[in-house]
């Protein structure tokens, strides 16, 4: 008979930083059994994101610049990381991760329509005048200015993610940095704070969907972005059948999901 019981080396979980890993491990299992919508729909990111990413990593040797296919491998890598913190419920940390999935992106997108930037942007000058213009041109803002000339609709969504994530904890802020914490207040005088809790993990409520929901679209935009920057790509993938089932499902999924 075959034993399938995970064995874990001695030790593990004696710990402080085993005991979070193996908590946080705990947590990826719940959400998988308890929030099955939401875990299908990182999932039906990751595969289409895979999808993408091995089309690319078939270009990469060859192209003779292979930058903006390696800025979306790394978007990629970073959608995962997010989609992994959001399933421990470990979700103040997946907005940095998700900020870096939009603008990774962002960055291959840019790189992959104009081959002189990709010169320029593998070769960052050290004159300070000349380097404040090329920080400049590889700033968030001008290049979803640039994005906003061909698609305006997916300039204001790369715009509104970047914010949020900035908000909730990619940037500090006053918001993001108490929106884990909680008060208690003493039971015999309920206007003193007896305890103040540090939220690490989350449960499955407000908070960790929002942050799932975040992760998805961070993954959706990331993939519109390759879509448009390798036509050849959209096209022998069926991207366009994949987007829109990804957006219906998503639409479905918000409407039909009770928050706490």
């Amino acid at each position: 008979m075959e034993n399938n019981q995970t064995v874990h080396p001695v030790g593990w979980g004696d710990d402080l930083l085993s005991e979070f890993q193996a908590i946080a491990y705990q947590n990826e299992l719940a959400t998988f059994a308890n929030a099955p919508q939401w875990q299908k729909a990182l999932l039906d990111v990751a595969t289409v994101f895979n999808k993408c990413s091995s089309y690319a990593i078939n270009k990469v040797l060859k192209t003779d610049e292979p930058s903006a296919i390696l800025l979306f491998l790394s978007a990629n890598n970073q959608y995962l990381a997010s989609a992994r913190s959001v399933s421990a419920g470990h979700c103040l940390p997946a907005y940095p991760t998700g900020r870096a999935t939009v603008e990774f992106a962002l960055y291959g997108w840019y790189l992959s329509i104009n081959e002189q930037a990709t010169i320029h942007w593998n070769n960052k000058p050290i004159d300070k005048e000349l380097r404040k213009k090329w920080n400049y041109e590889f700033s968030f803002s001008p290049l979803t200015k640039k994005l906003s000339e061909i698609n305006d609709g997916l300039a204001n969504w790369a715009r509104y993610l970047h914010q949020t994530a900035i908000d909730f904890g990619a940037h500090p802020n006053k918001d993001a940095l108490y929106s884990n914490m909680a008060l208690e207040y003493d039971e015999y005088d309920k206007d003193r704070v007896s305890t103040i809790k540090i939220v690490t993990l989350h449960p499955l409520n407000l908070v960790s969907i929002n942050a799932m929901k975040f992760t998805v679209e961070t993954g959706m935009i990331a993939i519109r972005l390759f879509a448009l920057s390798f036509p050849d790509g959209l096209k022998t993938l069926n991207l366009d059948q994949d987007i829109a089932r990804l957006t219906e499902n998503l639409h479905n999924l918000q409407l039909n999901t009770k928050f706490k």
